[in-house]
């Protein structure tokens, strides 16, 4: 829910003080939903608010990853993002996490899902705390070019 302002600057019609008609509500309502962990963080079910985001380094690259990773989290990001376009980028994760347990520490893990999403889903799960599936490109597999049915 958007915060919004109780009234506005201009409006001294009421008698208020400006200090006063500059104040703004801040209470954010929440929708009620389950804790979920995702690592050693836990989001959702009253949890506070989680800082997160997305490297934008190539998962093939192990050393960018991990330094962008580690750039992320030094900064203040509790659960970074990490694209998994591919199988190859889903089994390269393994030496992501391992080589971030070994030179720097553990940091909360969410693979990206999108394409081929079964089958790179259940390999990516190995590696990371948690994994996100893009609904709209999710596909157990695409249709042969040879296909004369359309229904099951």
């Amino acid at each position: 829910m958007q915060t919004l302002p109780i009234q506005s600057p201009n409006d001294a019609s009421n008698g208020s003080s400006p200090d006063q008609a500059a104040a703004f509500e801040t209470t954010i309502h929440r929708r009620k939903t389950r804790p979920v962990p995702v690592g050693r963080v836990t989001i959702g079910g009253g949890h506070p608010v989680v800082v997160q985001s997305m490297i934008n380094e190539d998962t093939m690259d192990v050393d960018g990853s991990v330094a962008g990773i580690r750039r992320l989290h030094e900064i203040g990001c509790e659960i970074v993002r990490v694209t998994v376009p591919s199988m190859a980028h889903a089994k390269t994760l393994a030496q992501i996490k391992q080589k971030l347990r070994e030179t720097y520490q553990e940091v909360p893990l969410v693979a990206d899902v999108h394409h081929n999403g079964m089958k790179i889903a259940l390999e990516v799960a190995k590696h990371v705390d948690k994994v996100r599936i893009n609904p709209g490109l999710y596909v157990f597999e695409k249709p042969k070019s040879d296909r004369n049915e359309y229904t099951d």
